[in-house]
């Protein structure tokens, strides 16, 4: 049951991400400095989301605190990784390296 809890947690931590991912797509702000500050804002926000929810794993079951800490970190990384693939690689927005 935890190891659920814990992808969903893990789901949960990526949302800040993809707003953020979004939100600095859709921006018009050329300023390199502003778009990387939104996106620490998410990181941070995230971290913050996957963080309580190990606090709160390892208060109320701690012998479960594995399962959910890696149920948690799986699903947050591949859904990072899943969405930045399917944005650069799947839609035709990764570089064309043009070979001589």
């Amino acid at each position: 049951m935890l190891i659920v809890l814990g992808a969903l947690v893990g789901l949960l931590g990526f949302l800040p991400v993809f707003v953020t991912l979004k939100v600095t797509r859709r921006s018009d702000v050329t300023n390199p400095l502003t778009l990387g500050l939104y996106g620490l804002v998410g990181v941070a926000i995230s971290l913050v989301i996957l963080v309580v929810g190990l606090i709160a794993c390892a208060y109320l079951a701690r012998d479960q605190l594995v399962g959910f800490a890696i149920a948690e970190a799986v699903l947050f990384l591949g859904s990072t990784i899943a969405w930045v693939v399917y944005r650069n690689v799947a839609t035709g927005r990764g570089r064309k390296i043009d070979k001589e």
